[in-house]
């Protein structure tokens, strides 16, 4: 997997321990190449299983560059991508601003009668489609390689 470190949006990808670990740039083009690297590195899944991981990570990591990170920083995305029994579970750290997405109203919905907005929506189709959603602030203080994670969300889709 190492041609995918040469990507705009994917600054590297590596598998240890069974995981892959990615670390993307505060680009929208880490949607795209994060999710390449995903798709190859758990091969074939089933179509709904694949749907709802690919919406989970589009999701978190568009909505961390557009709205956690400052314009052009060289802010970044950790994601780390285990399978286990059952489930496929997904872990982002990043250093933008803490904000905690499980503590989004979900239950929210629009009346027929409101007229269409755009955004608000992501949370909610996050917390339908996994099967785990939790979030955990980080210390700042905690450093790896000048990379100091403010915000890790988990999330999981049952395989």
């Amino acid at each position: 997997m190492e041609q995918l470190c040469e990507i705009k949006g994917l600054r590297s990808a590596e598998i240890a321990d069974g995981a892959l670990a990615l670390v993307l740039n505060n680009s929208l083009a880490a949607v795209e190449e994060g999710r390449i690297a995903i798709s190859q590195f758990l091969g074939p899944l089933d179509p709904m299983v694949q749907n709802r991981l690919e919406v989970l990570f589009e999701e978190l990591v568009s909505n961390t560059v557009r709205h956690g990170f400052a314009a052009n920083s060289s802010q970044s995305i950790h994601v780390l991508v285990w399978r286990g029994p059952g489930a496929i579970r997904l872990t982002f750290e990043d250093d933008g601003l803490p904000f905690d997405p499980t503590k989004v109203d979900v239950a929210a919905r629009m009346a027929v009668t409101d007229p269409a907005q755009l955004g608000g929506l992501g949370i909610p189709l996050i917390a339908r489609l996994s099967s785990l959603f939790r979030y955990e602030p980080l210390s700042p203080g905690r450093a790896c390689e000048g990379f100091r994670p403010r915000n890790r969300t988990i999330v999981s889709v049952n395989t």
